[in-house]
């Protein structure tokens, strides 16, 4: 295989000074037998290595590895130098001559397919592909980098049942309620009598628990929200299967505020500063408020609206609350700029309920002018 055929072609241009043509799109090649593996089966939990042999003596020049690709979430990936005596040092990334293999010494690519980092689901037989990315140490920019293709092929048999759910997503959690979610573990045919006999979470804020039921398991957790922001975590059911084979479930939620602005906590706008807006004009300016505490009503009132300096500015604004039909949790909040800030305006304004001050909701302002006055 010869990887830069067009290099010849690029010489009487290069002579003379001329722009050489751009170099012909590579084309798919099929991978040689020698790098392409089929791992089998894979029994869920377990993982399988492959060491694929490569030879850039083929090539011609000097070419690197640079890393490798995978294109399966479950794959993991080194290149690796291999002496003759079986000590392996590992490449760095780095197109140097340092990162080619020395006399007596081999390229791997160590290939590792690892089903823990799966959902618990049976997979048929797949292929999966990947490339060894190459690049000559003639080649400075690295625009001509060439590719070694791979094929996997692989299966996934995992020993339990879940439904209707491998995955769990509490979806958006207040800080002032708990998220649920649930699903249903049980044996596959070759392992009916599998029992589930403990569970535990990565973060302390899940909760869970495993509650016998008629021919399954139901596994129900809980989320007791703490830090405002997206989270992850796996929740483990260890079984009495061989090798204490342990079901790992994602677990993905939302910790949101008590009250919430939507889209977001910001309302941006652009207008003629110069004048006092129309309603007409001002009907887009709004955002919408849910207060999900279910113990109350959801009422809002304004508490502080100032600039930047922290200077009152309620006076430049309107600022009113609407109900949204059908929603009694939520309002919007509208804005409507009054004048006094020609120039644009930066500021916040506090939301809050009317009979407390706290919880508060801080939403950034900001009005853009439309033209120069």
């Amino acid at each position: 295989m010869r990887a830069t055929p067009w290099i010849a072609a690029l010489l009487p241009f290069v002579a003379c000074g001329e722009t050489p043509p751009r170099p012909p799109a590579a084309r798919p090649l099929a991978p040689p037998p020698s790098l392409a593996h089929d791992f089998g089966v894979i029994p869920h939990g377990s993982s399988r290595q492959h060491d694929f042999l490569l030879d850039l003596a083929a090539l011609e020049g000097e070419w690197v590895a640079l890393h490798v690709h995978l294109d399966c979430s479950c794959g993991r990936a080194q290149l690796l130098l291999r002496a003759a005596d079986g000590q392996e040092r590992p490449v760095d990334g780095r197109p140097s001559a340092d990162n080619r293999p020395r006399p007596g010494e081999q390229l791997v690519a160590r290939i590792v397919i690892d089903t823990a980092e799966r959902e618990a689901v049976d997979l048929p037989a797949t292929t999966s592909r990947g490339q060894v990315v190459l690049q000559s140490l003639a080649d400075a920019s690295g625009r001509h980098r060439q590719h070694l293709p791979l094929l996997l092929h692989f299966g996934v048999d995992a020993p339990v049942v879940l439904q209707p759910f491998a995955a769990l997503d509490l979806d958006r959690v207040p800080t002032c309620r708990t998220g649920e979610a649930w699903t249903t573990l049980r044996g596959d045919e070759g392992h009916p009598q599998v029992r589930f006999v403990a569970v535990e979470t990565s973060d302390p804020a899940l909760d869970a628990v495993l509650e016998p039921a008629d021919g399954h398991t139901l596994l129900r957790v809980r989320c007791r929200p703490t830090t405002v922001g997206n989270h992850r975590a796996l929740v483990g059911v260890r079984t009495d299967l061989p090798d204490d084979y342990t079901v790992r479930l994602p677990v993905t939620w939302k910790v949101v505020p008590e009250l919430e602005a939507l889209p977001m906590a910001k309302l941006s706008f652009r207008a003629d500063l110069g004048r006092e807006q129309t309603q007409a004009e001002a009907h887009a300016q709004f955002l919408v408020l849910t207060d999900h505490d279910a113990t109350r009503t959801a009422e809002f009132v304004l508490r502080q609206l100032v600039d930047d300096a922290g200077e009152d500015a309620r006076a430049a604004f309107a600022v009113d609350f609407a109900p949204v039909p059908g929603q009694p949790r939520q309002c919007r909040l509208h804005v409507r700029y009054l004048g006094g800030h020609p120039d644009g305006f930066r500021g916040r304004m506090v939301i809050a309920r009317p009979d407390t001050e706290t919880p508060q909701l801080a939403i950034d302002l900001v009005a853009f002018p439309s033209r120069k006055p």
